[in-house]
């Protein structure tokens, strides 16, 4: 990590900005932090003297910023382009080109033996790993196997008369708790049968990504609510609408609400998504600031 002071985060910050000739605040300012990185603030004795001392009494003052370090970067080459070749016809007027690698049908599994023969493979979902809040190697779940998920149907809200009264259906494969200043998050399946839909919801303060594995190609709409919105409501006609297909992803970030609908009669609709949620030390700051407005309150905590 490189720690910076504050007066020396506050410099950069004015050097890039610069001040066009207005007059600016002397009040110290820093970039936002990348939490999720553990960057953080590091808090010190104020060192003031006098009046000023007796007035400010014990009170901690921040004297640097601990930034992480540049993820590295390495440049790949692309990969020449396949060859087109022709696709034969299965029988019932499929194509190859309809096998999708998201979702592979009929495929007899993988012959394990020599590979077992080299290394020892875990047949269980847990295994030790090193728990970097708390500095220690510890037995944790680190798989999840499609067969051990239970899929649960999710609540369902009040819907419009032309509205499928047909409900999404979820499971958790993990939910790992924040520490200090470490994030916590979950992940788990989100199944949409012909015609699903999972309702309208809040992320809150957490931010949350989804990856469309199976569906119908262009089936699948994601809508987002128009942030300018009061009190953060879904409004279908000002919400902002995307289809989607199979191998597309999309993110709901901190304060927002969204919904999910599978158009189509045929097809089920298979995502998976992962939640990350702010670090407990963070999340008790920011409700010190401020008091909770709709934005931040979720109103599903399964997905």
């Amino acid at each position: 990590s490189d720690f910076k002071s504050a007066e020396d985060e506050a410099d950069s910050d004015d050097d890039e900005n610069g001040n066009g000739g207005r007059r600016r605040s002397r009040r110290k300012r820093v970039q936002p932090l990348a939490y999720w990185k553990n960057e953080r603030l590091e808090y010190v004795a104020h060192g003031e003297e006098g009046s000023l001392a007796d007035a400010m009494g014990d009170m901690a003052v921040v004297g640097g910023v601990v930034r992480a370090n540049p993820t590295p970067y390495k440049e790949r080459k692309a990969a020449p382009p396949k060859k087109k070749t022709r696709k034969g016809k299965r029988k019932g007027g499929d194509s190859d080109d309809d096998e999708s690698a998201y979702a592979p049908r009929d495929v007899e599994p993988f012959d394990t033996k020599k590979l077992r023969k080299k290394y020892d493979y875990v047949d269980d979902e847990k295994a030790v790993a090193w728990d970097e809040a708390n500095e220690e190697s510890v037995d944790r779940k680190l798989v999840s196997y499609s067969e051990s998920r239970v899929m649960a149907d999710l609540p369902q809200s009040k819907r419009g008369k032309k509205e499928s009264k047909v409900v999404a259906r979820a499971s958790q494969a993990f939910n790992e708790q924040g520490i200090g200043n470490f994030p916590g998050w979950i992940s788990g399946q989100l199944d949409l049968p012909p015609t699903g839909i999972k309702d309208a919801e809040s992320v809150g303060l957490c931010s949350q990504v989804f990856n469309v594995a199976s569906c119908q190609p262009k089936a699948l709409e994601f809508a987002l609510a128009d942030p300018d919105e009061s009190d953060a409501q879904f409004l279908p006609e000002t919400a902002q609408r995307f289809l989607l297909s199979p191998g597309d992803m999309f993110c709901v970030p901190a304060g927002n609400m969204y919904r999910i609908e599978n158009h189509s009669k045929t097809h089920e609709c298979k995502l998976f998504w992962t939640m990350i949620r702010p670090a407990p030390e963070q999340d008790l700051r920011m409700e010190e600031v401020a008091p909770t407005s709709p934005r931040g309150q979720g109103s599903n905590a399964q997905t």
